[in-house]
C-alpha cells in the first residue's frame, strides 16, 4: 500500500540580520535535517542553501523574520518579513490547563499548530502578553506557544529537559552549548510572581520575562 504523505510541513523560523547573516543557521539546519530523517521527509542540504541564498546576499534596514518550509517531497518555500523590536521584560501567562498533544507535534517544528490554538487565540486577544506557558499532565513546565522558558534557581538558569515532550529550540540549544543553561525539571508551582524568568526563541533571543 502506498504510504500517504503527511499533510504538514517542517519549518524553521530564523532571524536574518541586517548584514544578511542567518543567526544560528547551522543549528537550524541540524534540527531540520534530524526531523526530516526521523519523519521520512526528503532533505537536500544544497537545495536548501540555494533557496536561502537570495535573502542572504542582501543588506537590510532592520532584522528580518525568515521562514523556511520543507514539504514531505523536499519542496522548499521561503517567506520573509521585517522583524519588529521586542520590549522587555515580556509578559507571560501560565496556561490554566496542561497540554497533552501528540508528541510528534511537540518534538518537531511543523506548521501543524492546532495544539496551540487556545494559547494563540489568547495572545491574539491580549497583545500585551508575549507568550502562554504550558505544563504536562504531571505539572512540569514544557514550553510556551512560541518560546522555551528558563527559571533562575540556586544560582543558575535552568530549563525543562528535552526528555519531556517539548520542542528543543535553536536558541535554547545555543545557550546549553555555551554552558549558560542547565536542563532540570521545573514544576509550575515553583513559579512565583517574584520568580526571575526568561524565555527564548531564535527570532528574539533570550528575553527577561514576567509572569502575570
Amino acid at each position: 500500500m502506498h504510504k500517504r504523505s503527511p499533510d504538514f510541513c517542517l519549518i524553521e523560523t530564523m532571524r536574518l540580520e541586517r548584514t544578511g547573516q542567518v543567526l544560528r543557521l547551522a543549528l537550524h539546519l541540524q534540527r531540520l535535517r534530524r526531523s526530516a530523517q526521523q519523519l521520512g521527509f526528503s532533505y537536500e542540504h544544497k537545495a536548501i542553501l540555494q533557496a536561502l541564498a537570495p535573502s542572504m546576499r542582501r543588506r537590510y534596514h532592520s532584522a528580518q523574520r525568515l521562514r523556511l518550509s520543507l514539504a514531505y517531497n523536499g519542496a522548499i518555500s521561503i517567506q520573509q518579513a521585517p522583524l519588529t523590536p521586542t520590549a522587555t521584560p515580556v509578559l507571560l501567562r501560565l496556561s490554566p490547563f496542561s497540554a497533552q498533544p501528540q508528541p510528534l507535534f511537540l518534538r518537531h517544528k511543523t506548521d501543524a499548530r492546532h495544539h496551540w490554538h487556545t494559547g494563540e487565540q489568547f495572545l491574539a486577544q491580549h497583545p500585551n502578553y508575549f507568550d502562554v506557558i504550558y505544563y504536562d499532565q504531571h505539572g512540569y513546565l514544557t514550553e510556551g506557544t512560541r518560546t522555551n522558558i528558563y527559571l533562575w534557581t540556586n544560582g543558575q538558569w535552568v530549563t525543562p529537559p528535552a526528555t519531556q515532550d517539548l520542542l528543543a529550540g535553536v536558541q535554547r540549544q545555543y545557550l546549553i552549548n555555551k554552558g549558560w543553561v542547565q536542563e532540570q525539571p521545573i514544576h509550575y508551582q515553583q513559579l512565583l510572581p517574584s520568580s526571575r524568568l526568561r524565555v527564548s526563541n531564535a527570532l528574539r533571543g533570550w528575553l527577561d520575562a514576567t509572569l502575570y
